[in-house]
C-alpha cells in the first residue's frame, strides 16, 4: 500500500511538471514540486517514530509436544509522545503450527504500557526458538514503514510426549521382565525376600522379632540381590538412514519410541541412559537419580540427524564401560551390514539386545529381522506411518505431563 502511495505522488509530480511545460502554468510546477517532496518530508518527520519504544517477551521454558501456552508480550511506551498505530510481530521457528503472531496497538499514550499474549502451539519435540521481535509503524500519510528489529530471543524446550506402550525393554536370559525392585531400609541396599528360619552364623540385626515371638523360634529376614533394570537406550541420528516428514517419519517415531522406554525405565527405578549422537553430543551417561528421566528427556528434545555416520563408533565406545547383561535397547531404521556388525559387537559383550527396526512400509526387512534373530537379538519392526499405539494393539494414552 505506501508503495502504490509513493508511485502515484511521483506519477503526480511527472504529469504535474510536464502540464506546466507545456502550458507555461507557474503554479503547475510548484504543485508538481510539492508532490515530489511530500514523501522525503514525511520519512523525515517520521523516522523517529519507534525511537524510545521498548518490547519485552514472556514464555514457558518447557513443553511437552502437544501442549499449548500462553506466551506474553509487553510493549512499553517510555517517551513523553503518543504514537499511533504500532505493530508488535513475534517470529515463531518453522515447526511451530500457524503464522507468526501480529498485533496493531491503535494507540500507546506516553509513559504507558501494553501486554498482549499469544498462544505458543506445539506438535513436534525440539527447541522452539522465539525471536526476533518486530516493531512497525508508518508515518501519518502512511507513504513509509519503520522497523525496529529487538534481537530477544527465547527457548522453549518441548519434550517427546511418551505414550503407553507394552514393556520395551528386553527379558533377562531366564526370560522375566524387568520389575521394580522393592528395597528395605537398612538391608545394604539388597532386596527383602522373604522370612525364614535362623540358622547359626545369620546376622542377628536381621532377625525378625515380631514373627520370632509368634512362631517361639527365631526367625530371620531373607534377602536377594535382584537387578532392577540396568540399560541403555541407543538411538540412531544418521540423516541418510531415516526416511519421512513430520510426525510420522522414522526420527521421530525413534524418538517417541525412546522417550516411552525411558518412561518406563523411570516407573521401575532402571539406571538407565542414552546413546545419541549427532552433530553434537545428546547422550546422557547412565545414572541412577530423580533427575534422569528428565535429563533422557531434554536429550530427545535436543537431538539432531547428522549427515556423518557417527553411530557405530559412539555405540562401541560408550557400551564398552557397561557391565554384561545390561539391557541394550536398540531404536535404527537401518537394514545393512552395518548394523550386523553393531549387533553383533554388542552381543560379543555379552548385552542382552532389543532391536526396533524402524521402516515406512510393512514387512520390507524381513530378511535383515531374520539375520538379527540369527544372532540373538530380539526384534520388532515398527511401521512408522502407523501410531505406535495401534501395532500394539492399545488404545490412545500418554503419560502424564513430565
Amino acid at each position: 500500500m505506501a508503495r502504490s502511495k509513493r508511485h502515484a505522488l511521483l506519477w503526480a509530480a511527472f504529469f504535474l511538471f510536464l502540464v506546466g511545460f507545456v502550458l507555461h502554468i507557474h503554479q503547475m510546477f510548484c504543485m508538481s514540486a510539492a508532490c515530489a517532496m511530500l514523501w522525503p518530508l514525511s520519512l523525515l518527520l517520521g523516522r523517529h517514530k519507534l525511537a524510545g519504544l521498548d518490547v519485552s517477551r514472556s514464555a514457558p521454558k518447557a513443553l511437552q509436544a502437544g501442549e499449548t501456552a500462553d506466551v506474553k508480550l509487553r510493549l512499553i511506551n517510555p517517551t513523553r509522545a503518543k504514537r499511533l498505530f504500532v505493530q508488535l510481530t513475534d517470529t515463531l521457528p518453522a515447526k511451530a503450527p500457524g503464522e507468526n503472531p501480529s498485533f496493531i496497538v491503535p494507540s500507546l499514550e506516553a509513559g504507558a504500557e501494553v501486554e498482549l499474549s499469544y498462544v505458543l502451539r506445539t506438535s513436534l519435540r525440539g527447541v522452539y526458538r522465539l525471536g526476533p521481535l518486530l516493531l512497525q509503524a508508518s508515518e501519518t500519510l502512511g507513504l513509509s514503514t519503520f522497523t525496529r528489529e529487538f534481537e530477544q530471543a527465547d527457548e522453549v524446550i518441548v519434550y517427546p510426549t511418551p505414550v503407553h506402550l507394552p514393556p520395551l525393554w528386553p527379558p533377562d536370559a531366564a526370560g522375566r521382565r524387568p520389575r521394580r525392585a522393592l528395597r528395605v531400609v537398612g538391608a545394604d541396599g539388597l532386596d527383602f525376600y522373604g522370612i525364614r528360619e535362623y540358622v547359626p552364623g545369620d546376622d542377628l540385626r536381621r532377625v525378625h522379632w515380631k514373627t520370632t515371638a509368634r512362631m517361639d523360634e527365631l526367625m530371620t529376614i531373607q534377602f536377594t540381590k535382584e537387578q532392577s533394570l540396568e540399560g541403555t537406550i541407543i538411538l540412531d541420528l544418521h540423516a541418510n538412514s531415516h526416511a519421512g516428514e513430520g510426525l510420522f517419519s522414522t526420527l521421530e517415531q525413534g524418538v517417541l519410541l525412546a522417550a516411552s522406554a525411558a518412561r518406563q525405565a523411570d516407573v521401575l527405578g532402571g539406571d538407565v541412559g542414552l546413546i545419541a549422537v549427532g552433530d553434537e553430543d545428546y547422550s546422557v551417561p547412565v545414572a541412577l537419580g530423580v533427575d534422569q528421566y528428565g535429563a533422557i528427556l531434554e536429550g530427545l528434545a535436543r537431538a539432531e540427524p547428522t549427515p556423518a555416520d557417527n553411530w557405530p563408533d559412539a555405540v562401541v565406545q560408550r557400551m564398552a564401560s557397561r557391565p554384561r547383561r545390561c539391557a541394550a535397547l536398540v531404536i535404527s531404521p537401518r537394514t545393512d551390514e552395518t548394523a550386523l556388525t553393531v549387533a553383533g559387537q554388542l552381543l560379543a559383550r555379552d548385552q542382552v539386545v532389543s532391536w526396533m527396526v524402524l521402516e515406512l512400509a510393512e514387512a520390507t526387512a524381513a530378511t535383515f529381522v531374520a539375520q538379527l534373530q540369527s544372532l540373538g537379538c530380539s526384534v520388532r519392526t515398527i511401521n512408522c506411518s502407523l501410531p505406535l499405539q495401534a501395532q500394539f494393539g492399545i488404545g490412545q494414552r500418554s503419560y502424564a505431563q513430565t
